[in-house]
């Protein structure tokens, strides 16, 4: 921990020097300048380095601030993301809050690139986006683009499915806030309370918002309370600007993420297999960001990001029949370590990630260049205590019982080099190139019984070269009445697995016995000749390599638009689910030697009228292993002795189709209204393509209201909206994600989670 403070304090040092350096000497009279008027804020998306802009439709689609105003305000990040073409999302709880994932071209999140403002969210040791860590986060941001597939390589991003980026809410010129009150089903409530202060003098300005959020969930003991706070401050002159973000806050999750065995959830909907009272999730994660915009000139533009992100927290389970060794309450009086026995145990995490994202743009005339990378250093610490144990007083544990405890450290860094050009009138050029170094090192230490050859250590580095070009047409005549744009993009990238994935494919540096799956390995002993620990090499789990080829075209005319692509991704050592969860609901996973992802995508807008909008997202796809083959327990005597060929079947968990239709409607002047119809296809449950282990296709129908109070002639209550929700209006029964596990129930059936039924939520929104 002292190695990475010192680390992270002298390259944050660095970096902040870089970017005073950089502006004091371009700028030396920096106290003339004028702050520039930006005034309001621009409903049209932002356009960044990291971004693509109106000119290069590539596989994009957009959310701006209105649709962020008119989404639903209990449904966390990833579910407003799911209007998206090849976007689904889906929640743990059922309801929308709490644990929430998202998924593109059917790539879960680990393998998604989460930006907020230039800086990687993605959590260096699992690649997740804990989103519930971040409540109401969608209150603060001011536009998303959402990238599909492999997509450009600013950020340092390994991203595979996609990139999510998220710019954070510009400031206005003048003072301005809003007030937030909400409710709904499953005891959905929310407060929040924001204000910008304006111009203050000095090309200053800051805001605040604060918020609070809570549900019981939609499942049994599945209920969420989330607080946050964001703060920003800004100073702008005429050359730069600088910002500070920090936005913290907490949460309190029930654990809702089991799946649940298919014959309980016909007899209870509402179902969850966690049922012990005091199974929480209570975790803090506080960010800050420090960013720098300076024009250097006409043509140059230096960009520096400095950031720090630092979580803390634990989640408790009841556990059943344990061995006593594991838990090193052996060591109690009257107890072998081969004894069984229930206990409470709590599992403990510390992370420290700091970074340095820094980039250099170039406008060429018909070019421009953008070179860059990034650096970070990380550091966590978990361990894990006994609260209680079956039959002894409870006060044996007011000490801390501490059976475990691993660290997991990781530096990285990359380099880019983007080029644009446009070699002929409308015909531009794209090529990226693209370096990353990547090290990680895996350390337990020893608590009672992990000791001696029961400590494992490995560290494991990775470069990756990832070469990506694209090319765009832009036509120059009018065709059919509209522009139209042509597109084709190859891209190639690769993904190191993570910290749970370099583990026993069970069990993980929590279990005592339990080695990394690694190939060699050798005893490092004390002078005394006793064993001190095991240092491994060699990981059998490789990093996965995917190219993927893109080609599309997009137009537009006054009231329709459509953007249709296609793309084929061939991937080397895909790293894929085997079925089964893990203690924390983390999917098992493993290399399969090729697989192919191929897909067509449609994003569509048309608006027969001045008042209505008909907006079309829908994508079709065939995810396949070319060649996999693997050991299977065929007679439940837990030898892996029979090799089955899983080539040409179904990958587990893509689903087949997504489509969702929106038909929004101003009535007067005040009044909006949309109906929403959403589609999910089957998606297969293990990688054994039998039809009887999917989760059925499903469909729902919703409808929304808006009324703006005030242009009702209600001037009392002008900047006053009140909206209803309507959501699942068919009370469909379906369910969203699941498993076959064939360890568990003998392999007698499914599991499942379900989503919710019918449900509302209303509301008032308040701008002043």
């Amino acid at each position: 921990m002292r190695n990475f403070l010192y680390r992270s304090l002298a390259v944050t040092a660095a970096c902040v020097t870089v970017v005073i350096v950089a502006y004091v000497l371009v700028s030396p009279v920096i106290a003339a300048e004028v702050a520039v008027d930006t005034t309001g804020v621009a409903d049209e998306i932002v356009v960044t380095a990291s971004r693509y802009d109106a000119a290069n439709q590539q596989n994009v689609t957009n959310i701006d601030r209105i649709e962020l105003d008119h989404r639903e305000p209990d449904l966390e990040l990833p579910l407003l993301l799911g209007s998206q073409p090849g976007v689904f999302s889906y929640s743990d709880a059922g309801s929308g809050l709490g644990y929430t994932y998202v998924k593109i071209r059917g790539f879960d999140q680990r393998r998604v690139g989460v930006l907020f403002g230039g800086i990687p969210l993605n959590d260096p040791e699992d690649h997740q986006i804990w989103w519930v860590n971040m409540p109401d986060l969608a209150e603060s941001i001011q536009d998303i683009q959402i990238q599909r597939g492999v997509t450009n390589s600013v950020g340092g991003m390994t991203a595979i499915g996609g990139t999510v980026n998220i710019e954070p809410r510009l400031l206005s010129e003048t003072p301005r806030g809003r007030i937030a009150l909400g409710g709904g089903s499953y005891g959905y409530r929310k407060q929040m309370v924001s204000y910008e202060t304006g111009d203050l003098g000095a090309g200053l300005r800051s805001s605040i918002r604060l918020s609070r959020q809570q549900s019981d969930g939609y499942r049994d003991r599945s209920g969420h309370e989330g607080w946050s706070v964001f703060w920003t401050g800004q100073w702008q002159t005429a050359r730069q600007t600088t910002r500070f973000d920090v936005w913290t806050g907490h949460e309190l999750t029930h654990h809702a993420w089991d799946a649940v065995p298919e014959s309980m959830l016909k007899k209870n909907r509402l179902a969850n297999v966690e049922t012990y009272e005091n199974a929480v999730d209570d975790f803090r994660q506080p960010h800050y960001a420090l960013s720098n915009t300076y024009r250097l000139s006409d043509d140059l533009t230096l960009d520096n990001r400095v950031y720090y992100i630092q979580g803390e927290g634990f989640y408790e389970n009841f556990k059943e029949d344990e061995t006593a060794r594991d838990y090193s309450l052996d060591l109690l009086p009257h107890v072998a370590p081969a004894d069984t026995l229930d206990l409470v145990r709590r599992k403990f995490v510390r992370k420290d990630h700091v970074g340095w994202v820094p980039s250099l743009t170039w406008e060429q005339g018909r070019g421009r260049l953008l070179v860059g990378g990034d650096w970070y250093t990380f550091h966590s610490d978990h361990w894990g205590n006994v609260l209680w144990a079956e039959g002894y007083n409870p006060r044996l544990f007011n000490e801390e019982w501490k059976y475990h405890r691993y660290t997991g450290d990781k530096d990285a860094f990359s380099l880019y080099a983007n080029q644009r050009y446009e070699v002929l009138s409308g015909l531009t050029l794209t090529a990226d190139l693209h370096f990353q170094h990547k090290q990680y090192e895996f350390r337990q230490y020893q608590e009672k019984n992990f000791a001696g050859e029961n400590l494992n250590r490995y560290e494991a580095d990775w470069d990756f070269f990832n070469p990506k070009a694209a090319v765009t047409w832009q036509v120059p005549d009018r065709v059919a009445g509209g522009d139209l744009q042509v597109y084709g993009s190859v891209g190639r990238n690769h993904r190191e697995p993570t910290d749970g994935e370099l583990f026993d494919t069970w069990k993980g540096g929590d279990d005592l016995g339990v080695a990394p799956l690694f190939a060699n390995s050798r005893q490092v002993r004390n002078a005394d000749g006793t064993v001190k620990y095991v240092e491994w090499s060699d990981p059998f789990v490789q990093e996965e390599e995917v190219t993927d080829y893109g080609l599309g075209f997009a137009w537009r005319a006054e009231r329709l638009s459509f953007n249709v692509g296609g793309y084929w991704m061939d991937f080397r050592n895909e790293i894929v689910a085997l079925g089964g969860v893990s203690d924390d609901g983390s999917s098992f996973r493993g290399n399969a030697d090729e697989t192919r992802h191929k897909g067509v995508e449609l994003g569509l807008r048309w608006q027969p009228t001045r008042s209505d909008v008909l907006s079309v997202a829908a994508s079709r796809s065939w995810d396949e292993f070319e060649k996999h083959l693997t050991y299977v327990d065929t007679d439940w005597d837990g030898q892996w002795d029979t090799v089955e060929d899983f080539s040409g079947n179904p990958i587990a968990l893509f689903p087949e189709y997504l489509a969702r239709v929106d038909w929004d409607s101003r009535w007067r002047p005040g009044v909006r209204t949309r109906l929403r119809y959403r589609t999910t296809g089957k998606q297969y449950l293990d990688n054994t393509g039998n039809e009887d282990r999917t989760i059925d296709s499903w469909s729902t129908f919703d409808l929304s209201l808006w009324l703006g109070l005030g242009e009702l002639g209600l001037r009392p209550l002008d900047g006053m909206t009140a909206f209803l929700h309507l959501r699942n209006l068919a009370d469909t029964e379906y369910e969203t994600w699941g498993y076959y596990d064939p360890w568990l129930d003998n392999g007698s059936e499914n599991r499942y989670t379900p989503a919710a039924g019918r449900n509302f939520v209303l509301g008032v929104d308040y701008d002043f």
